[in-house]
């Protein structure tokens, strides 16, 4: 095909699984029970013939729509792109593409086009359901098709963003936790940018309205367009500045691919010579610790040579020269680095006896060499969370501001710590490690209690400081003690939910895009789900009679869609409760939350996410085989 061999590879392969069909009916499958559900909510079972409601319920149903099709636009197009690639580097298959007469234009745009092929289609069949609103009135077809034009664009920029993320980072937690980080903080940068120079325009057009998505489909939903004919409208110009910047992304990419790569991971000869060649591997520490040994064996064999006279001393010393050079790995390194690495070779760290995978995961660099830039920039978004707490004026009555600043940094948090928790077995799957680990005398409470720790000891910063920001709340009067009571245990326990979520996945699914993309799919699609159940009780006056047969189908298929995740490789019955009761029982807890009871919503919260962690977490360890599925393949 004229698009190149990485997009007609993706084209063919794409439709040939069940679930690429699966994914788009429940795609639009679930847009038209939330349809059904926001009619509940505003209307109930009365029949309606003035257009004016009719209007006022497609208004408020397209908004809907546009924000949470633009909020699962700007999650799974980085991410799938950022998968795309960091999924090939696990597998060592990178190198290979690499070494293929395709030019790395091919290569990024290949692999861009071939993790947005899905996300796209999704796109395009969300827009016949869009014009349906237009039918029931007070929607323009003009709004329609620029809607779909800033989805598309914000989109491509982020896709383009996770692609150049993860052709720089080695690992897979990284690139994912890198790429959730930089949208964030785009999104908060533009909206500072935004607050400290209000004047600052471009094209005629506020910076912050040109370079957010969410102004951009507001002032399209509100009509702040300006003149039609104009071109310098709100979502003109964000579609033209986020193509644009798109470009200089993927151009960028293009130069520095083989500047990035092969990373750190990969030997290269060319660091034969840098100065930081003594951060060799550990083989030729290996080489480097027995040299001493094998000259020294080699001594001794010419000094017993010579007393018995079996040989001549010259022939026996070239010998063993020739021993102790045959005896290497065959790696060179700079000879200042065996000197340093010499140095250190009398001393070795011990791993503990009872967890050494706990030791690995604490005491080592398990998850990068360099995990100070994702913790630096998780906080960097904490302290802009922090900054619209106290700097923005609109708010600064507002009983629920506190929730309002908990809440995104909690599910910002919860997204990083599944994503490690996810990785921390797909990469050890896809490098080969995972096979050496269970031949070895580990036990699966070692295994599996060692990685889950691990995973929330390397994210401590984001379990600590949303904690702490709670308690500094409720020091300051912004909760009462017994409110941040219950948002520190919840908290804690959702930590560790998200985590063995992550685990769970990555231990059922043997693919590694597929492991990632159902466990961060989950976490954003509950997160997300509540959240919408929670703007729809507000919506209708906190009337729950007349919605409550519409939210028990929302809530079904969210049950459905949860076991099929969770449980539908390793059915269990556990794991069938958790499908079944988490959807309602979150939906109660909504509601009591809503209605001051905080108590009620503390208990159960407690109970369905406690127990949906040990569902997950009891067969792992007692029945890790089963669970890895490594009993069905022995059995054939």
């Amino acid at each position: 095909m004229f698009a190149g061999p990485i997009i007609a590879r993706e084209v063919i392969t794409a439709p040939r699984p069940a679930r690429f069909y699966v994914a788009r009916a429940a795609y639009v499958g679930l847009l038209f029970v939330l349809m059904w559900t926001v009619w509940q909510s505003l209307i109930g079972w009365r029949e309606i013939h003035e257009f004016g409601i009719l209007a006022r319920f497609s208004g408020i149903l397209f908004q809907f729509f546009v924000l949470i099709q633009l909020t699962l636009m700007l999650f799974f197009a980085p991410l799938s792109a950022a998968t795309a690639v960091a999924h090939e580097k696990d597998r060592r298959t990178f190198i290979l593409l690499l070494m293929t007469d395709l030019r790395d234009t091919e290569i990024v745009l290949g692999k861009l086009v071939a993790s947005l092929l899905q996300i796209g289609t999704l796109l395009a069949l969300a827009a016949p359901v869009f014009f349906l609103c237009m039918l029931l009135g007070g929607i323009a077809p003009g709004q329609i098709f620029e809607i779909l034009g800033v989805t598309a664009a914000a989109g491509l920029a982020g896709g383009a963003l996770g692609l150049l993320v993860a052709l720089e980072r080695d690992r897979t937690f990284q690139s994912l936790a890198l790429t959730v980080l930089l949208v964030v903080l785009s999104l908060g940068g533009v909206e500072a940018i935004g607050y400290l120079f209000p004047n600052l325009h471009l094209f005629g057009v506020p910076l912050a309205t040109a370079l957010n998505p969410y102004r951009a489909v507001f002032s399209i939903l509100y009509k702040d367009q300006g003149s039609l004919q104009a071109l310098a409208r709100p979502s003109l110009v964000f579609m033209f500045v986020a193509t644009s910047i798109a470009a200089a992304i993927l151009l960028a990419g293009v130069f520095l691919l083989r500047v990035w790569n092969p990373g750190q991971n990969e030997p290269r000869e060319q660091r034969e010579g840098e100065a930081g060649g003594e951060q060799v591997g550990s083989l030729v520490a290996i080489e480097e610790i027995a040299e001493p040994v094998l000259v020294g064996a080699a001594a001794s064999s010419m000094a017993a040579g010579i007393e018995s006279g079996q040989t001549d001393a010259r022939d026996r010393q070239a010998r063993a020269g020739a021993e102790v050079g045959e005896a290497t790995t065959g790696l060179h390194v700079p000879r200042r680095s065996h000197r340093r690495i010499l140095k250190r070779a009398g001393s070795y760290r011990q791993p503990w006896s009872e967890w050494p995978i706990l030791w690995r995961e604490l005491m080592t660099r398990a998850y990068g060499t360099k995990p100070l830039i994702i913790k630096g920039a998780y906080a960097l978004a904490f302290a802009f969370g922090v900054a619209f707490y106290y700097g923005n004026p609109d708010v600064a009555e507002d009983s629920w501001r506190a929730a309002k600043t908990l809440i995104p940094l909690a599910i910002l948090s919860l997204v990083l710590i599944n994503a490690q928790g996810v990785t921390a077995l797909t990469s050890e799957r896809d490098t080969g490690a995972l096979d050496l680990l269970l031949v070895t005398e580990l036990t699966p409470k070692q295994f599996i209690y060692g990685k889950l720790y691990g995973v929330l000891y390397n994210a401590k910063e984001m379990v600590v400081l949303p904690i702490l920001l709670t308690i500094w709340f409720a020091i300051s009067g912004a909760m009462t003690y017994e409110s941040a009571f219950y948002v520190v245990i919840d908290f804690a326990l959702l930590v560790h939910f998200s985590a063995m979520l992550g685990l769970h996945a990555a231990i059922t699914y043997t693919n590694s895009r597929t492991a990632v993309a159902n466990s961060l799919g989950t976490i954003f699609f509950l997160m997300v789900g509540i959240l919408v159940c929670a703007s729809l009780i507000l919506l209708s006056d906190r009337e729950f009679g007349r919605q409550l047969l519409s939210f028990l189908i929302f809530i079904g298929a969210g049950s459905v869609a949860l076991f099929g995740s969770l449980g539908a490789r390793n059915p269990s019955r556990a794991i069938a409760l958790v499908a079944l009761l988490t959807p309602f029982w979150s939906f109660y807890c909504v509601i009591s939350l809503l209605n001051g009871d905080i108590l009620a919503a503390f208990l159960f919260s407690v109970g369905i996410y406690g127990f949906a962690c040990l569902a997950m977490l009891v067969p792992a360890v007692s029945d890790f085989d089963i669970a890895l599925g490594r009993t069905n393949a022995i059995q054939g």
